[in-house]
């Protein structure tokens, strides 16, 4: 594990969904100082009680500046104009975000520091902020999303990546894409807290308020519900077994309207992580009903492991990902699969079952992944001098 560094991570807002951003960064503050930056914006802000709500926010955080979270972990929200299609906006981004970074770097004693960034948008800040190290970790194909400029992402992410000292992909798609960008890339899959999961088989574990009272089976889903997610296959699950209770856990950013109306689907909006272990206790069965296209081609889902670590019996669509796990998990190729897939694991609960699944996660402990990517981290060098501007300088980079 690498100790004593300073890390600046550039990553999703801190106070979002846990995803392996945080998983990662938690684990990395236990031996270094880490600054974790708020998201700099990866779309147009549409004209929106939500978007403004979210602007306001942002500038009521970017007036607090460093804050600490955790022992040796603080989160900056810096200001920018999200329109990155924009060239005179991007350079004036990255003078107004570098400039904020630095000086609130130096003053947590942050002179010198490895920089380690999940989005193609802080490509520009590289030379500006002048990182002893730069650490690329990649788990979207950013290119893909239907909200951002596929073409402009693209062009960042190779700049970024020819930029970096080290390259991470969390899924096999992600890996064969971008390694012959920089020969440093490597492969390194999404993690699991493999006890905090554990204890959805605990009988001392609560079953979670919202699922007291529903008719059972129980099919359960935790995680954004978005453009990623096959509504339809959800209304069919729902349709064939208005016996079962279909139960969506998380933030909803697509119209579910036709969901909501739907006697036995319950869209209970976003919970806690601390939560999810007494939600997976209730669960009969968990699913995984994304859509199989390009962006999810490319999609390790963290909820997977999570699933089997609490011992679920899980369904999925034919992801990539997905299928080195046909072992212990059910794969409904096709939506009557699926549904076909999902009677079969709603008997599938039995404690020797639930063993294996927990087995066949338990040593993939985001620990471990931590511990891979320091290895690689401790033998890559710093090859590059990024040439930090005199006037940024004075500002505070040290």
């Amino acid at each position: 594990m690498i100790k004593g560094q300073n890390i600046v991570c550039f990553a999703n807002d801190w106070d979002s969904d846990p995803t392996s951003k945080h998983q990662v960064m938690k684990i990395l503050a236990r031996t270094n100082r880490v600054l974790w930056v708020n998201s700099i914006g990866l779309r147009r802000p549409g004209v929106t009680a939500h978007d403004a709500s979210r602007i306001l926010k942002k500038i009521r955080q970017f007036c607090q500046g460093p804050v600490e979270v955790d022992h040796n972990l603080y989160v900056l929200a810096p200001l920018a104009i999200p329109f990155h299609g924009v060239p005179g906006i991007r350079s004036v981004n990255t003078w107004l975000v570098s400039r904020h970074v630095l000086m609130h770097a130096k003053r947590l004693g942050m002179r010198r520091f490895q920089m380690w960034t999940f989005l193609p948008t802080t490509a520009s800040l590289v030379p500006h902020l002048n990182p002893e190290k730069v650490v690329y970790y990649c788990v979207d194909e950013w290119s893909a999303f239907s909200f951002l400029d596929g073409k402009l992402m693209r062009e960042m992410e190779e700049r970024l990546i020819a930029q970096s000292d080290l390259v991470i992909a969390s899924a096999e798609a992600l890996y064969a894409s971008k390694r012959h960008l920089n020969p440093r890339t490597y492969l390194m899959p999404h993690g699991v807290d493999g006890e905090h999961f554990a204890q959805a088989r605990r009988e001392t574990t609560e079953i979670a308020q919202e699922l007291k009272g529903l008719p059972s089976p129980i099919i359960g889903f935790w995680g954004l519900i978005h453009e990623w997610i096959d509504l339809d296959l959800l209304q069919l699950v729902a349709t064939r077994h208005p016996e079962w209770s279909v139960v969506l856990v998380g933030k909803v950013g697509v119209d579910c309207s036709a969901l909501r109306r739907m006697p036995n689907v319950h869209l209970v909006g976003p919970r806690s992580y601390e939560s999810l272990p007494g939600f997976a206790r209730g669960f009969t069965a968990a699913m995984l009903p994304f859509k199989v296209n390009r962006l999810t081609d490319s999609v390790n889902p963290i909820k997977l492991r999570e699933y089997l670590a609490a011992g679920l019996p899980v369904v999925s669509t034919a992801l990539p990902e997905v299928l080195q796990f046909a072992g212990v998990v059910r794969i409904g190729a096709t939506p009557e699969e699926f549904v076909r897939e999902l009677e079969i694991a709603v008997r599938d609960t039995g404690d020797a079952a639930a063993r294996r699944r927990m087995d066949s996660v338990r040593e993939d402990t985001w620990l471990a992944r931590v511990e891979h990517i320091s290895t690689l981290v401790e033998k890559t060098e710093g090859r590059r001098s990024y040439g930090l501007h005199t006037e940024l300088q004075k500002a505070g980079g040290g």
